[in-house]
C-alpha cells in the first residue's frame, strides 16, 4: 500500500471529523471502506463526530458493518460512533450486544459496546416518552 496516499487519508479523515460538515458524510463512508485500518478508524471516529448533524441512517449503515472489522480499535471506535447517534442506532443493537458479550472480544470493546447500548437504549426511551 502507498503509505503517503494512507497518511493523506488519515489526514483528510481527521480534518473532515475536525469540521463536523455533514456534507463530508459521504466521503467519510468512503474512507471506512479504505484498506488501512488506521483510515477505517479514523473515518468511523468522524462520522461519530457527526451525530446530530448528517443523515443518521446513512451514518449508521455505514457503522455497523465495521463492529465486524478484524480490527479491535476499528471495532471500539465504531460502537462509540454509533452510541452518538441514540435511538437513531437501533438497528446495530444486535451486533453492539454480540460485541458486549463476546468472550474473544477485548475487555474494552465489551465495555464501550455496553456503553453504546445503554445510550441507544436510553435515548430510545427518551424518544418514546416525549411521543
Amino acid at each position: 500500500m502507498d503509505h503517503n496516499l494512507e497518511k493523506q487519508r488519515r489526514e483528510r479523515a481527521v480534518e473532515l471529523g475536525r469540521i463536523g460538515d455533514p456534507a463530508s458524510l459521504p466521503e467519510l463512508i468512503e474512507l471506512t471502506r479504505f484498506p488501512a485500518a488506521s483510515v477505517r478508524k479514523l473515518a468511523a471516529s468522524a462520522i461519530g463526530k457527526l451525530a446530530g448533524l448528517a443523515d443518521a441512517g446513512q451514518a449508521v449503515a455505514a457503522l455497523t458493518p465495521l463492529l465486524r472489522d478484524p480490527f479491535p480499535q476499528i471495532r471500539q471506535y465504531t460502537a462509540k460512533a454509533l452510541g452518538a447517534y441514540g435511538a437513531a442506532a437501533q438497528s446495530a443493537l444486535p451486533d453492539l450486544r454480540d460485541m458486549a458479550n463476546s468472550p474473544v472480544e477485548p475487555q474494552y470493546n465489551n465495555n464501550c459496546a455496553k456503553l453504546a447500548i445503554e445510550l441507544i437504549e436510553e435515548a430510545r426511551r427518551i424518544a418514546e416518552s416525549q411521543a
